[in-house]
């Protein structure tokens, strides 16, 4: 074991009998983080930065979107908070992936209008790189169908209607996912819809993609109506059917797979849940909709500890840091929260901690919260617009003489008097086009004067102004869209008659 005294006092004996050297490398060193931190750092953001926390405008906006749901904006130095508070029967909640498959990415403006949804809100924590990019990570379940399994044991929220109101769950699950071969043999399923890795059986489904995207070193059992209709052993990359499913095997379960299955055989599918309250595991089978964030934040009106939080899996940077956040809450009588808290310019990132948005749920009357995907992913669509960031105006180039007529424009007056040039370029109407003579003589008097339209030029700097792009119309620059995501919360009103 070194002693850490020593170490430091050979430490100083060497700076004092190497000045020259111990100066070298401290500049070598200073120099590499330089470049370190010029390539990564982007200075150009950080005064946008500081002005987010040095502006001084303050408000707190309410309105109604409609009948049941109102929608609170609080926009405090340059932090955006946007509350959506939404009563259990006076909408409908559903679940999307983007493109509607379990891989790839989306915007959020694009899935609400793809849907025709009224409101839209972000959803869970998903691979942002690779082959498997838009892979849900975490419990995601649509429609009663499962897309992706729940991760490490973290919290998950659930929709389903009961007596046409929206009855909201919001707890840490796990799910116990079997299929039973014909002999009896039961074999763990170990993910939905995503890669494959050692000695794991992967369950994919046609929300999936055409193919299963897997190597040549497993196994994959092609399965249409509880039937084992094929077969694939060392091919990898299966054809996924529409009225089925594939189990992809590698390793030791690829061998159980192959020893226990023939084609003809029938085998099922067993799940089941086991949710962390006690009691609620038939409860949570009969959800339709459910969607994995993390971690939890209030339980009965009780704040999460910081410990509670790493169990799930997050670490002190994600969430003791000012993060951008989305979350979901439900109140004591069903009324639902859903929550953004973002910086209001988009080009800087600004947040609230874990706690401190745990705080601000019991601040809003919410008994039991969930923490859903953040940072650059975080947004809330209304009605097609983007309402968690707050751009300001900007000023219009416009004068008053633009809207003055120019001089040729101006329609001469009754009583005056014909000038010079106006006889000139004064033809007579039974002739059908001047004389070669007559131009001549125009273009010598008076060179403003084209011989084609026979009025004289004025210079117009606009339409002869050349941009970096070539003479074009410049086209206005896109709404801001944010991050592309791979699932979202989507809320469509009620019918008049249901709301009532």
């Amino acid at each position: 074991m070194f002693d850490i005294v020593y170490l430091g006092k050979r430490f100083i004996h060497f700076i004092k009998r190497y000045p020259r050297t111990f100066t070298t490398i401290g500049f070598v060193i200073i120099f590499c983080v330089g470049i370190w931190v010029g390539r990564e750092v982007p200075f150009e953001k950080i005064p946008n930065y500081f002005k987010s926390y040095t502006d001084p405008i303050k408000t707190d906006e309410t309105k109604q979107v409609m009948s049941g749901i109102v929608h609170r904006q609080i926009y405090d130095d340059g932090l955006l908070t946007n509350i959506l508070s939404i009563k259990p029967d006076a909408v409908d909640i559903r679940l999307f992936s983007a493109l509607n498959a379990a891989i790839g990415t989306e915007n959020l403006p694009s899935i609400a209008k793809r849907h025709k949804a009224l409101i839209a809100i972000n959803g869970g924590f998903y691979e942002m790189s690779g082959t498997y990019r838009g892979e849900s990570v975490g419990a995601l379940k649509m429609d009663g169908e499962w897309v992706s399994e729940p991760e490490q044991g973290r919290v998950v929220v659930g929709f389903r209607t009961v007596n046409e109101k929206i009855e909201t769950y919001i707890d840490r699950i796990s799910l116990e996912h079997d299929i039973i071969l014909p002999n009896g043999t039961t074999l763990n399923i170990d993910g939905i819809n995503r890669g494959r890795i050692y000695n794991e059986l992967v369950i994919y489904r046609p929300i999936f993609h055409k193919v299963t995207l897997t190597m040549h070193d497993g196994v994959e059992v092609v399965v249409r109506n509880d039937k084992v209709v094929d077969i694939h052993d060392g091919q990898g990359s299966t054809r996924i059917p529409d009225d089925g499913y594939i189990l992809s095997a590698h390793g030791r379960k690829r061998g159980l797979l192959l020893k226990n299955v023939a084609i003809g055989d029938s085998v099922k599918i067993r799940e089941q849940i086991v949710p962390e309250r006690v009691g609620d595991s038939n409860l949570w089978e009969s959800i339709t909709h459910i969607i994995g964030g993390g971690p939890l934040l209030l339980r009965n009106g009780v704040e999460s500890t910081k410990k509670s939080f790493e169990q799930e899996g997050f670490k002190s940077s994600f969430h003791s840091f000012w993060h951008p956040r989305t979350a979901v809450g439900k109140k004591e009588d069903g009324t639902l929260l859903f929550v953004t808290i973002t910086g209001a310019d988009p080009r800087v990132r600004r947040g609230v901690t874990l706690s401190k948005l745990a705080k601000l749920f019991q601040e809003w009357g919410a008994t039991d919260a969930a923490n859903l995907d953040g940072g650059g992913s975080s947004m809330m669509v209304i009605r097609d617009q983007v309402v968690s960031v707050k751009r300001k105006p900007q000023p219009r180039s416009s004068s008053k003489d633009s809207d003055k007529p120019t001089e040729p424009d101006k329609k001469p007056e009754k009583n005056a008097k014909p000038t010079e040039l106006d006889k000139k370029l004064k033809i007579d109407e039974k002739t059908a086009a001047p004389t070669d003579k007559d131009v001549k003589s125009t273009t010598k008097d008076d060179k403003s004067v084209s011989p084609d339209t026979q009025k004289p030029k004025q210079a117009d700097p606009e339409k002869r102004t050349i941009t970096a792009r070539g003479n074009r119309r410049i086209r206005p620059m896109p709404q801001y869209q944010g991050r592309s995501i791979s699932d979202a919360i989507l809320i469509y009103p009620r019918s008049t008659d249901n709301s009532k």
